[in-house]
């Protein structure tokens, strides 16, 4: 039994058995012993997963040519890239490096903020960044930040992190999954809601769950939504993850919801093993992400997948490719990155992008982005219409 499980089970025979979110945020975020607490590695070969950074350089240098692009929209001449949780600080690396190689006039005007709540993680990203630490700063939150911040808002695969309740749809009514302790061992019971924000947040998106369906309900993710939206006072919101919008999401064909656990690149639905030692997650409601930021002043200019997303960024992949480097060992490397990120049955389809935006309009570069998923607009050119 972890030092973990011993504090989670203090807790609930203290106060009694708590929600799975708060079961999740302790797994997750406990600063000692949770799994994103730890300073040990999570990410790539060696870890549980891999996310886009860890698949290809070309991610971080993707982003970096989309933000040279939406600062010019901004029109002015210090504009902050700030990453919403950094990983292990890859695509920050590589973020930089594009400037310093291809805008080495713009290094100095782009200050990248980096929002990590772990101090283990941290300190893997300082690392990772200790030949850039003077461009790069650290703080704890986005209220933390000195605001108001004109600039742009960037994350890849957070929210899918955010700590989220789970709900089951009985035939007698709508019911909470609770963790509580039985026998020794920590165990799921159904129990009444715990907050009628549960119930306030399916009603805002029109969802009423089939009989028999469990899913899971992220209060937190608009939450953060409506604390960039306060932040920012001009540019942008760029969310990165894995997920659908609403229709998709709460549809009878995801009865069982999306939460998985992950470790050694392993799948499975056990999250009372191995507490703090694997991910907890489930893909993001893009519905109701776009719907808090419209609350909350920002404007959502595109919804697409990946791939689309990456290409308006690169332009020309020939000369992206021509870029990364003359031999042709360094080309084939290159271009089997670019093929995990932009392949519409992995990265490229798996992932979607949202940008949300407070006083700017979407630059051209993004046009036929927009054309290439036309299911998600409609004649109107309406996305929130069409997915709500």
């Amino acid at each position: 039994m972890s030092a973990l499980e011993d504090i989670i089970k203090d807790e609930i025979r203290a106060k009694g058995q708590v929600t799975f979110a708060r079961f999740m945020e302790l797994a997750l975020y406990h600063p000692d012993h949770g799994y994103y607490g730890s300073a040990r590695v999570k990410i790539g070969k060696e870890g549980d997963y891999y996310t886009n950074s860890h698949v290809s350089p070309l991610y971080g240098r993707l982003m970096a040519e989309a933000y040279m692009k939406l600062k010019d929209s901004l029109y002015v001449n210090r504009c902050p890239f700030i990453e919403m949780g950094a990983g292990e600080g890859y695509m920050a690396f590589d973020f930089i490096e594009e400037l310093h190689r291809y805008h080495g006039h713009e290094v100095n005007a782009c200050e990248y903020i980096i929002i990590e709540r772990s101090h283990g993680m941290r300190e893997i990203q300082k690392e990772t960044l200790r030949h850039h630490a003077g461009h790069v700063k650290w703080y704890d939150s986005v209220e933390e930040m000195p605001g108001p911040v004109t600039g742009v808002f960037f994350s890849n695969e957070l929210v899918d992190a955010m700590p989220f309740h789970r709900i089951t749809q009985t035939d007698d009514a709508l019911q909470e999954v609770y963790v509580n302790v039985k026998d020794g061992k920590l165990a799921e019971a159904l129990g009444a809601i715990s907050t009628v924000n549960i119930v306030k947040h399916l009603n805002r998106i029109g969802v009423r769950l089939p009989d028999g369906m469990t899913s899971e309900i992220s209060l937190e993710a608009p939450e953060w939504i409506r604390s960039l939206a306060a932040k920012l006072e001009k540019g942008y919101v760029i969310t990165v993850d894995y997920g659908y919008p609403a229709h998709e999401y709460y549809s009878p064909a995801r009865r069982t919801g999306t939460f998985v656990c992950y470790h050694k690149h392993t799948v499975n639905e056990s999250p009372y093993e191995r507490i703090g030692e694997q991910d907890i997650t489930a893909h993001a409601d893009f519905t109701t992400l776009a719907l808090a930021g419209k609350e909350a002043g920002l404007t959502p200019l595109m919804f697409t997948e990946q791939t689309n997303f990456l290409m308006a960024a690169a332009g020309e992949v020939q000369v992206l490719l021509t870029k990364a480097g003359a031999g042709q060992h360094e080309l084939e490397e290159v271009g089997q990155g670019l093929k995990a990120l932009l392949h519409p049955e992995w990265m490229g389809g798996t992932f979607k992008a949202l940008i949300q935006a407070k006083d700017a309009g979407l630059p051209r570069m993004f046009d036929a982005a927009r054309n290439r998923l036309p299911e998600l607009w409609n004649n109107e050119g309406s996305w929130s219409k069409r997915i709500v």
